[in-house]
């Protein structure tokens, strides 16, 4: 019974992933044994650190007058929204 409410349990995380935050995700899969789980945490944790990365070059480029610097800022900003696809 124990292995069952276990599966209901997780089965209804992979579910819920899909309306949750991304820190209540990152939360709720803390210590989760389930690969699909990990797969999903270890990507937000990823996208998370390219929106900071981002948010760092844009906020670099976004006083700049150095047409060079902006166009440079832009094509990185553009190189990690691609992620790993």
């Amino acid at each position: 019974m124990q292995a069952n409410h276990s599966a209901i349990f997780e089965s209804l995380i992979m579910f819920l992933h899909h309306t949750m935050t991304d820190s209540e995700i990152l939360r709720t899969c803390e210590g989760c044994e389930s690969p699909h789980l990990r797969l999903v945490a270890d990507r937000l944790r990823a996208r998370v650190e390219d929106l900071r990365t981002i948010g760092t070059l844009a906020a670099g480029i976004i006083d700049s007058h150095d047409f060079d610097a902006i166009r440079e800022g832009l094509e990185m900003i553009q190189e990690t929204a691609k992620g790993d696809q």
